[in-house]
């Protein structure tokens, strides 16, 4: 008997940017609904001829900047367990094999503020 092959839960349409090993993806799931907005940033090593001969030796990885999402806290984990195999399996190629790929996400609203409500209101006083 033949295994039918599960769709995947995800999928990304990739675009270029304007900087070197930088990519930006927009996530949907199965249902075609809009999942998130990321940055890919292809952490690429250098070559061992323009490092010093002691230093260690890493491996290729991909950073996952997530810029926008719909996903709640508790949906993380399954979000990012299905979509590493999903962009390893569409990122790497003979030359780029990441040995990992690491999500960061936007800190909370309430505890990104960098500025205090007196300093906002100076600046539009002034």
């Amino acid at each position: 008997m033949q295994e039918e092959k599960q769709p995947d839960l995800y999928r990304i349409d990739l675009m270029r940017t304007l900087w070197e090993n930088t990519f930006r993806g927009t996530i949907f799931n199965y249902k075609e609904r809009y999942v998130a907005t990321v940055r890919l940033i292809f952490s690429i090593p250098l070559d061992r001829s323009e490092v010093p001969a002691n230093a260690p030796e890493v491996n290729p990885a991909i950073i996952v900047l997530v810029e926008d999402t719909t996903l709640s806290p508790i949906e993380i984990v399954d979000f990012e367990q299905a979509m590493t195999p999903i962009l390893a399996k569409r990122l790497a190629n003979k030359y780029f094999q990441p040995d990992r790929i690491m999500y960061f996400y936007p800190s909370p609203v309430d505890g990104a503020e960098t500025k205090s409500k007196t300093d906002e209101e100076t600046i539009k006083a002034n």
